[in-house]
């Protein structure tokens, strides 16, 4: 989420995109991307030091405000605060929102256990299945360049052969030539 200081709130810009909840102490990261504080420890700080959307690098970013006490965006905490100040205090005591007070879009639907690990097992296998197709067109593209390379070589000492043959045999009719030439000189 962006910072947007003169459209108002809807409760959809302030929902965390990693946990589905209102934000709760937001970090607005380097790229305009904000998410709660306790999912930046989860997810940036703790394990990849990118933003998890768009994979910008943010460590040094990350390192500096914290050690300043500035990675939580308290002006957009303080509108949260305002404008919401029920679904924060139930998210701050850990109560889920009442479905009457949020009724998730279709695309803010949490995925079934094990659904995100099936799916990225589905597409490491396919990545893996495209790579060793491609290798295996390139093993083949190269034995069939190498298997050329030998038929030419072979090609080409067969020639050699036969004009060696053809020079040999030149050769040894030159000679006999050059025998009756100079016997019928002698006689």
């Amino acid at each position: 989420m962006s910072k947007k200081s003169e459209a108002p709130l809807s409760l959809d810009d302030c929902l965390c995109q990693i946990c589905m909840e209102v934000f709760v102490e937001p970090v607005t990261l380097p790229c305009n991307h904000t998410i709660c504080n306790s999912c930046f420890q989860l997810t940036v700080e703790n394990a990849s030091l990118c933003c998890p959307f768009c994979r910008r690098r943010v460590s040094s970013w990350a390192r500096y405000n914290a050690r300043r006490n500035t990675l939580i965006n308290w002006e957009l905490w303080e509108k949260i605060q305002k404008k919401y100040p029920k679904e924060c205090e139930r998210r701050i005591n850990g109560l889920d929102l009442e479905e009457e007070i949020f009724v998730p879009h279709p695309q803010h639907q949490l995925s079934k256990p094990g659904e995100l690990r099936q799916e990225y097992e589905a597409e490491v296998s396919k990545v893996e299945a495209e790579r060793r197709a491609h290798e295996q067109e390139e093993n083949k593209a190269s034995e069939e360049y190498i298997q050329k390379l030998l038929a030419e070589e072979e090609e080409e000492h067969s020639l050699a052969e036969e004009r060696r043959k053809e020079m040999e045999e030149q050769l040894k009719q030159d000679e006999e030539l050059a025998w009756q030439l100079s016997n019928s000189l002698v006689s």
